[in-house]
């Protein structure tokens, strides 16, 4: 999830390459289709500003290659929309294209009763899978109740790392110097707590920044050559939450935060407001996603990079992924609308596509045009650094909702506990685990 969960892509080293080797202006051209007259339902999620704008225009654009095709757009933010997709697509009143959220409980359950239509003949009639990995496609893969295998049900538009963002003027202002392992991040957040500032920026009343550091730092404390165990229970393979370094990383983020070491009044903050409290100047770091780039440019003083790794761990994992899947719904009931839908979200992830989202700050997860020369900002040149390290060392993590259908709620009902000490960081990790267990149980 992203997300506001969400989540990594992984293009090979030499198309990574090429796409850092492109720029340019994002126009987007198209041969135009045969005239057709159609009104196509989208639903997506990309309601923060800079993303909402490069959506409008890409529609826009698309309509313009297709005459007499009308895009109804929706967009909800990643909680709307995990609420309401899948009643409304039951309810025969959803989109026919929609953003899906990766996972057991999503794109799984809408798989399992019928409301999602497989896109092989799609990815292979446009050639997908020359554009992005096979083991991003993976992620959009389910055969009954397996993860990871079988037909698949979408693919994203957008690359997305967790990682740590930080304000270097406060940085520098405290004598705080860039951390370069996890040893001396707790070093750093000390001497800022000691000077009055705020060592990390949070908001916990709603979305999902909890979440994304309580599994940013455990997988950052995962070697990649050691990812076996992880990717088991995010693909439905069996294991356990409960491990030592589960424990270990909720009793760090409780230590945080009963001990003054978030922005104050964080409990009632939501996550999308604490960042914008960042983005002012109210705290030295941030753990979130990539897709807060285009909001985060607005203050040069904000970098991002990846969560340092504690001593002896050579390749570090990183939570990550691409964005929610564009999936075809069951609502696109005869083939001229289902093959629409197919040339709508082949568009959304065509090299032009990618090359709008670039200029506009953003991570993509097909590489540039050969020809494209866009202007990297500071932020999107480190993320497509880390991005192309995380390819290379196969470190690219998962979103542990993902593991099944129940697991975010699970997880947000018992991280407000967690962090106001109401539970133990051994019971939120029980919790976890049980919800994994049982849902283990329930696909036998």
């Amino acid at each position: 999830m992203n997300r506001t969960v969400k989540s990594i892509s992984i293009l090979p080293a030499y198309r990574l390459k090429a796409a850092v080797a492109l720029a340019g202006a994002a126009l987007v051209s198209f041969s135009l289709s045969a005239a057709r007259a159609d009104d196509l339902a989208v639903w997506d999620d990309q309601t923060f500003e800079g993303q909402s704008a490069v959506i409008e225009q890409l529609n826009k654009d698309f309509e313009a290659a297709h005459p007499g095709v009308t895009i109804k757009r929706t967009a909800r933010t990643f909680d709307d929309m995990k609420l309401t997709l899948k009643l409304a697509v039951s309810a025969g009143d959803g989109p026919v294209i929609t953003k899906v959220n990766q996972g057991a409980g999503d794109m799984g359950a809408m798989v399992k009763e019928g409301l999602l239509l497989p896109v092989d003949e799609y990815i292979k009639k446009y050639g997908w899978d020359k554009r992005q990995s096979d083991s991003v496609l993976a992620r959009d893969r389910w055969e009954g109740a397996k993860f990871g295998v079988g037909k698949t049900y979408g693919i994203s538009g957008l690359g997305e790392i967790v990682g740590l963002y930080y304000n270097k003027k406060i940085l520098d202002d405290a004598g705080v110097a860039l951390p370069k392992t996890f040893e001396e991040l707790l070093a750093d957040l000390d001497k800022l707590k000691e000077k009055g500032v705020a060592p990390f920026m949070m908001g916990s009343a709603k979305q999902h920044l909890a979440l994304h550091m309580i599994g940013a730092i455990d997988q950052a404390h995962i070697d990649a050559a050691n990812r076996a165990e992880l990717d088991d229970l995010i693909y439905g393979k069996g294991g356990s939450w409960n491990t030592k370094g589960n424990i270990e990383s909720a009793k760090l983020v409780q230590k945080w935060a009963q001990g003054g070491y978030f922005y104050p009044g964080f409990e009632g903050i939501s996550g999308d407001d604490a960042v914008q409290l960042f983005i002012s100047g109210q705290g030295a770091f941030l753990i979130s996603g990539t897709w807060y780039f285009g909001d985060m440019q607005n203050n040069p003083d904000i970098g991002f990079m990846a969560i340092p790794a504690p001593k002896g761990v050579a390749k570090p994992m990183s939570v990550g992924g691409v964005d929610l899947a564009w999936a075809i719904t069951s609502l696109a009931k005869d083939k001229a609308k289902q093959d629409l839908a197919g040339e709508y979200i082949d568009y959304m992830v065509s090299e032009k596509a990618a090359e709008s989202w670039a200029a506009a700050g953003y991570l993509p997860a097909t590489s540039l045009p050969a020809d494209a020369k866009p202007k990297l900002t500071p932020l999107l040149t480190s993320g497509i650094e880390m991005w192309k390290t995380l390819n290379a060392n196969d470190a690219l993590g998962h979103y542990p909702d993902w593991s099944s259908p129940t697991m975010l709620k699970t997880i947000d009902d018992n991280t407000p506990l967690l962090l106001s000490g109401k539970i133990t960081p051994e019971a939120f990790v029980d919790a976890m685990d049980k919800d994994y267990q049982a849902y283990l149980k329930d696909q036998k």
